[in-house]
């Protein structure tokens, strides 16, 4: 539901603090669902996120590591087989 109204259903202040009353006339269960729907969306973002930083996370991790490999002189071959990055990915490094 939640979902429909923030693509469909664009709501200005005075629609929305009327829905607001309207939900306040609910049956106390029903209320409770609808006010969780935004909170599912949100807690589902800020999951999809966490996950997203995670893994920028680990590849700059990894490009650290590659950096400090490089600068002690390892092979990239080397390299690219410890960190699981590519062998162009680890060359665009040298570049930076």
């Amino acid at each position: 539901m939640y979902g429909y109204f923030e693509t469909y259903l664009k709501l200005n202040k005075e629609e929305e603090a009327q829905m607001m009353e309207q939900m306040e006339n609910l049956p106390e269960e029903e209320k409770d669902m609808v006010l969780q729907l935004p909170n599912s969306y949100f807690e589902r973002g800020l999951e999809k996120g966490k996950q997203e930083g995670r893994q920028e996370g680990k590849q700059e991790g990894k490009q650290e590591i590659a950096l400090e490999l490089l600068a002690i002189g390892m092979p990239v071959n080397q390299i690219a087989e410890i960190t699981k990055l590519s062998k162009e990915e680890i060359k665009k490094l040298v570049g930076k």
